[in-house]
């Protein structure tokens, strides 16, 4: 017949829930848990968090079983199996029910005698009652009956055992759950219980009494509330966790010195840094003013290179380049970024001075060749935002593949301190 299933061990993550509920059920083929509205067919422990909630579902999952012998079934003047009792032979059906109310079906031709014969043979402890009489001695015993018009001859051959007391010691130990024999649920307690469990073996005949020491050790949780910008990493044991969104997460970590499990429990919050942008005169005639302003797509707090706070600065009598950076600190969050620019001061170059300089090819779909009237000192490439991408010193020959399409400002330095500025476009 169908044994009870056993309940498999599981680990739960837990929660910082308010509210626990557990919830013990035993189903036959197949259960629908009302929490989530799924469907289980296998034993195992389901858990569900709604809102401040832990649901905890412990499922065991019996099946029906139909099973016909394909060989007969031979009985005596009658045949008992189970609470049924069988006096005619023939085809015969008979159901059980397992310990989770599953119907067990058994399909069989039976056999009966006209005159039931048997010998039994059995070992029993201290004493045996067989039809109705009690023997304390070992002996061969006979039964002769009739039921209905069957005769029934019965042999006893009896062995009686004097029995003898042994006591046993055990010490058990595991992690969240332990299962101990002859208690139907399993200790979870984190602590150290001392059980009594006595029965009396048949084979051996001895009274047993079993004391189990038993330990309960718990996983090993550790809450993390962290917050970052942009990306968070982590080490857990040799392992590197990188994360670039918000999460709540249960991560595993090596075993605890207890040998339990140990869960790293993350509870990330990631904040985007701020864009931050410089516009305004990024390019002037030596000695003019440049008026910059600061730029951001988040509510921020500007620090500029000078430690001016305001949206925009004048830079007074530029006479050569600038280098100007700018940090935007999110009121928030905390988050910041900075962006660099080069305002430049060049003088004019008329058409006369292309013939003293010129780059090619433009458009240009990667590299751009410097022909100057003079020895080429240093290059440097500006995007239109005033970002320098580019620096070269003692280059004619330049490699743009490496830069998005679009326009780029190249500055070119010669050794005679001559400046100029040509605007050329990449299109790869």
């Amino acid at each position: 017949m169908m044994a009870a299933l056993m309940m498999p061990f599981a680990t739960r993550a837990q929660f910082n829930s308010s509210v626990h509920i557990d919830t013990t059920v035993v189903a036959c083929d197949s259960y629908t848990w009302s929490i989530t509205g799924d469907t289980y067919t296998t034993s195992g422990v389901r858990t569900q968090v709604s809102g401040d909630t832990l649901y905890i579902l412990d499922l065991v999952i019996g099946h029906t079983t139909d099973e016909t012998l394909t060989t007969p079934v031979q009985g005596g003047c009658t045949y008992s199996l189970g609470d049924s009792v069988y006096n005619t032979p023939g085809n015969k059906v008979h159901t059980f029910q397992s310990v989770e109310g599953c119907d067990s079906i058994v399909r069989f031709n039976l056999v009966l005698d006209t005159t039931a014969i048997r010998s039994y043979t059995v070992t029993k402890c201290a004493s045996y009652t067989w039809k109705g009489n009690t023997y304390e001695t070992s002996g061969t015993y006979h039964d002769t009956s009739t039921v209905g018009n069957c005769d029934s001859i019965l042999t006893l051959n009896l062995t009686i055992i004097t029995p003898a007391q042994i006591d046993t010691n055990f010490d058990i130990s595991g992690c969240e759950r332990v299962s101990v024999p002859g208690f139907n649920k399993p200790f979870r307690a984190d602590t150290t219980v001392f059980r009594r469990y006595s029965f009396r073996t048949v084979e051996k005949c001895y009274d047993s009494t079993l004391y189990y020491h038993v330990t309960v050790k718990m996983p090993v949780y550790e809450n993390h509330v962290e917050s970052a910008c942009d990306n968070y990493s982590v080490m857990i044991g040799d392992s590197l966790h990188v994360f670039t969104h918000s999460v709540v997460d249960t991560i595993k970590a090596p075993k605890a010195t207890n040998g339990c499990d140990s869960n790293y429990i993350l509870r990330l919050t990631i904040n985007k840094s701020p864009e931050i942008t410089i516009t305004g005169d990024l390019r002037v005639t030596p000695g003019s003013d440049a008026v910059l302003y600061a730029n951001s797509d988040q509510n921020v707090a500007y620090l500029w290179y000078n430690n001016s706070t305001a949206e925009s600065i004048t830079l007074t009598n530029v006479t050569g380049n600038v280098d100007v950076w700018l940090t935007g600190t999110n009121n928030n969050t905390g988050c910041s970024h900075t962006s660099y620019v080069t305002v430049m001061a060049n003088a004019a170059i008329g058409d006369v001075d292309n013939d003293m300089l010129s780059i090619y090819p433009n458009p240009t779909s990667s590299v751009i060749n410097i022909n100057a009237e003079g020895q080429v000192k240093n290059v440097s490439i500006f995007n239109l935002m005033g970002q320098q991408v580019i620096n070269a010193n003692n280059s004619t020959s330049i490699d743009l593949s490496v830069l998005g399409n679009g326009s780029y400002v190249v500055r070119v330095e010669l050794e005679n301190g001559t400046v100029a500025t040509r605007t050329v476009i990449l299109s790869k």
